[in-house]
């Protein structure tokens, strides 16, 4: 099992946990560690570090204080410092002495109502603490499951964006690899460059982006002498130059809708000038980066609109 599959699992199973009481806090807080430790998590580990170990007085952990309400008096900067565990063996001790204390006393004599008032108010102050500590370690909990919902989504999320990109990448590459022959080959070269912010590689990276528009538009809608009809009011000139009239003719005669076909032209066109332009004026590495990416996507939607059912996928 790979690394991310564990951290859904152990998220799954954490979130269950907590909506169905079956660990205690601190156990909870050891879970969710292994968690942070499997994602990198940092705001987590640094959470759940301050309540295993106990939070320290130097006010570098105000923010969590807050969030595990720990505060005893804020304006006196006054809080409850000890780890999770301890505060749970508080909470037992408390609950332990409030089961012995509940049968009574017998008092008498003229100490008797003062001896049963101290005993009423030994049940109180330990009823208050135990109250007290069950606050902080609901809190807490609610606190973790927060994080470790986000967590668990943002995981769903990357494995599916993860599967989606693969599949798609595949079909791209197969069709790229067909339509622009060798300008292909220079892709991972380039890409690797651009990743590695060589400025030389600018000029040469918007260089292929246009020769890859120009090999797909060849490869899918070679040049014509008759202009293409796109209903009964536009003829588009199809010939050698007209690059992006042909990739939309491509994308008409494929069956594609017209706001797929017009976002698509707006796409490439954009590119197209940025590509030809960039030669000339300034492109920073990010833009670079940018624009080679977005060629490979929208070339890949064109390319792949000729396969069946693929027009209004």
């Amino acid at each position: 099992m790979g690394r991310q599959e564990e951290a859904i699992r152990v998220a799954d199973e954490l979130l269950a946990d907590i909506e169905l009481k079956r660990l205690k806090t601190s156990e909870v807080i050891l879970k969710a560690s292994r968690l942070a430790r499997l994602v990198g998590h940092t705001e987590l580990m640094e959470f759940l570090g301050f309540e295993r170990g106990g939070y320290p007085t130097d006010g570098s952990a105000t923010t969590w204080i807050g969030r595990a309400g720990r505060w005893a008096d804020q304006e006196q900067k006054r809080f409850y410092t000890q780890s999770i565990a301890k505060l749970e063996a508080e909470i037992e001790s408390g609950r332990q002495a409030i089961d012995a204390m509940r049968g009574g006393g017998n008092y008498s004599g003229d100490m008797a109502n003062l001896a049963a008032s101290r005993h009423d108010e030994r049940i109180l102050h330990s009823s208050a603490s135990v109250s007290r500590g069950a606050g902080i370690c609901g809190q807490v909990v609610a606190t973790v499951y927060d994080m470790v919902a986000e967590i668990y989504h943002e995981l769903l999320f990357s494995e599916l964006q993860a599967s989606l990109f693969a599949d798609t990448q595949k079909k791209v590459d197969g069709s790229l690899a067909a339509a622009s022959g060798t300008a292909l080959d220079k892709i991972e070269r380039i890409s690797d460059r651009l990743r590695d912010g060589d400025p030389e590689s600018v000029s040469q990276a918007l260089t292929t982006c246009r020769r890859l528009i120009d090999s797909s538009a060849d490869y899918v809608f070679p040049a014509q002498e008759e202009p293409y009809k796109i209903g009964d009011e536009v003829d588009l000139k199809v010939g050698p130059q007209q690059v992006l009239n042909r990739l939309q003719a491509h994308t008409h005669a494929c069956g594609a809708s017209k706001s797929r076909r017009d976002r698509l032209r707006r796409t490439l066109s954009d590119l197209y000038a940025r590509c030809s332009a960039g030669t000339h004026a300034e492109v920073t590495i990010d833009e670079a980066r940018f624009i080679f990416l977005q060629t490979y996507i929208a070339l890949g939607e064109i390319l792949t609109l000729s396969e069946p059912g693929s027009s209004e996928s």
